[in-house]
């Protein structure tokens, strides 16, 4: 399942090529020629986003948010987005994703990859990016995030989100305490923040495919009220409102 990034309007149009890659998920296009509002979503995913706006690019470095909000998209004619597969977090970053979750900061603080914003600023068209980031991957290092957090990645994507740390730690052999601390200092967030996101990912797929009773069957949710006001934190939305104005998660 894919997870999503951001919640656009009508007047915007996106694109994607999905990769099968160690590091990279996928590269992406938003063009919002009229600056329109474009929402946040919490994916737990690292991603770095060329933001144009007037002829100029700015690379950002982008944590995953950890509640709806705002986009900095929103601020720009369009964005080039890099995407990194759910719990990778590459090298050149790996000390610093405790601060840049919920939170981004310049690319070119990273002497290794500050010059990418200079050399892309002037390309014109989505597939000249790409091969560009295709042939230049080897930039952004290995993956370093430990066995242990890869696994506890894997295990809550396949509980879709509905489990406990108790439960992983168990599994583990490890203490809660240890087995928190580990997934935090990898991923930059606590397990139950991680599963939430990943509850309201899939919550987001049953609300695309209009599946209430997959919600309500599979992810744990007390009621449809808890439902719809988790809803609402995690996207800035209710599922009425999406219906009605034809919002789309991409």
């Amino acid at each position: 399942m894919e997870f999503k990034t951001f919640c656009t309007g009508t007047r915007t149009t996106y694109r994607e090529v999905r990769l099968e890659h160690e590091l990279i998920n996928k590269f992406y296009e938003i063009r919002n020629p009229l600056q329109e509002k474009i929402l946040s979503i919490p994916d737990g995913c690292v991603n770095i986003w060329f933001l144009w706006k007037d002829g100029k690019c700015q690379a950002r470095l982008i944590g995953s948010a950890l509640m709806g909000k705002p986009s900095l998209v929103s601020n720009h004619e369009q964005c080039f987005g890099i995407k990194f597969n759910a719990g990778v977090v590459p090298e050149v970053f790996l000390n610093d994703i405790g601060h840049i979750i919920n939170n981004n900061c310049p690319v070119n603080k990273y002497k290794d990859i500050s010059f990418m914003e200079k050399e892309v600023e002037t390309m014109e068209t989505f597939e000249q990016k790409l091969i560009y980031f295709l042939e230049r991957d080897s930039v952004f290092g290995k993956n370093r995030v430990n066995s242990i957090t890869k696994f506890i990645v894997e295990d809550v994507a396949e509980k879709m989100g509905n489990l406990t740390v108790s439960e992983l730690a168990d599994m583990l052999g490890y203490s809660q305490h240890y087995t928190n601390q580990v997934f935090r200092r990898n991923l930059g967030m606590p397990i139950k923040q991680y599963s939430g996101i990943v509850r309201i990912q899939q919550a987001i797929y049953g609300i695309e495919m209009k599946d209430r009773d997959f919600i309500y069957e599979n992810l744990g949710y007390y009621d449809q009220s808890h439902f719809i006001r988790e809803f609402k934190r995690y996207t800035l939305l209710t599922p009425k409102s999406y219906d009605k104005e034809d919002w789309s998660f991409v």
